[in-house]
Parts: structure tokens; sequence; C-alpha cells
């Protein structure tokens, strides 16, 4: 990894960037998604159009998350400055790989590399009931600051709009959403 951010000129050590993804208050958005997302982007390397593609899409995974509070509502934009303040250059790959990293906020999508980036991110909801509680339990440990009430609330209206996007995994996200009911 550290070739490739040093490839594109970005001044930070791979090492630091564990560190943040390894933050305490971290239970789903850590290093364990992170090697996630790179384990889907290498899986996926025969269809991507180029190298430079390849590396967008892991300098996207490095930065998505980078900065990560539940507390707070402006993390991708957060993680967008974090990454563009460590760029030399802001050339317009750069500025691409920054646009991935705001749409993980929303998961639409700027761009057909976007798409497969934010597929990427959201591929958790298209797993097994085992692979969604583990999700879930990890969610539920970040977002618990907020209480118990407030939580449910929250992620039962996330869930729930997700039954329209994953129609083919609904049986497993109605699993889960009655696993949070049940809180």
């Amino acid at each position: 990894m550290q070739d490739i951010l040093d490839k594109w000129k970005i001044k930070v050590n791979y090492s630091t960037l564990l560190g943040m993804w390894n933050e305490s208050h971290r239970y789903y958005h850590n290093q364990s998604h992170l090697v996630d997302m790179l384990s889907q982007i290498n899986e996926s390397r025969s269809i991507l159009k180029s190298q430079k593609d390849y590396e967008k899409l892991v300098l996207a995974s490095l930065f998505h998350d980078i900065v990560y509070y539940p507390s707070k509502t402006n993390n991708e934009e957060m993680s967008s400055s974090f990454f563009l303040n460590l760029c030399q250059e802001k050339n317009q790959d750069v500025l691409d790989i920054n646009q991935m990293i705001l749409d993980t906020k929303t998961h639409e999508s700027n761009s057909p590399l976007s798409s497969l980036f934010n597929s990427f991110d959201m591929n958790i909801v298209e797993r097994d009931y085992e692979s969604l509680l583990e999700w879930e339990e990890g969610i539920w440990r970040e977002y618990q600051i907020f209480g118990r009430d407030k939580y449910k609330e929250g992620r039962l209206e996330f869930l729930e709009n997700l039954l329209d996007k994953y129609p083919n995994n609904s049986t497993n996200l109605l699993k889960i959403i009655d696993h949070v009911k049940s809180y």
C-alpha cells in the first residue's frame, strides 16, 4: 500500500492510516472493513479498465472512512478533507478519488467507478444472516452512545430502506430488522 501512496504523492505512512482505522471506538468501520474492501477490489481487478482505476479504488478504500466518529454527521467530508490535505497534486484523478469518498455518504454514485466502489462498501448487506448480525453488532457498538431507543429508531429506518435496494437478500435483511426490533 505504501508504494501506491508514494506513487500518488500522498504524504502519509500506511501504518499511520492503519492506526486510524484501528481507533478504539470503531467496531465495524475498522481495519476488518478496510481489508474486506481491499479484498473485493483485488477480486474484481480483472474487470477494471486500468491499473489507474485499481489504484483509485485502493486509495478511495484507504481514505473513505479514515475519519469516523459516530457522533458526527460529516465523516465523509472530514475524510475527504484529510485525503486532499495529504495530496501534493490535485489533478482530476485525485478529485475522482475524493468524489468517491464523498459518494459513500449517500451511496449515490457520480461515475461508474464510484458505483463499483459503493457496491464494495455496501456489499455487507448482500451477505448471509451471520455476517449481517456481525455487522449489526459492530454498528450498535459504534452508535450505542445515542441510547437504545434513538439508535433503534434510526437503524430501523436505515435497514427498511435497504429492502428496496437489495431485494435479493430481503429474507436476511428482515431477520436483522427483527433482531433490531428486539432491542
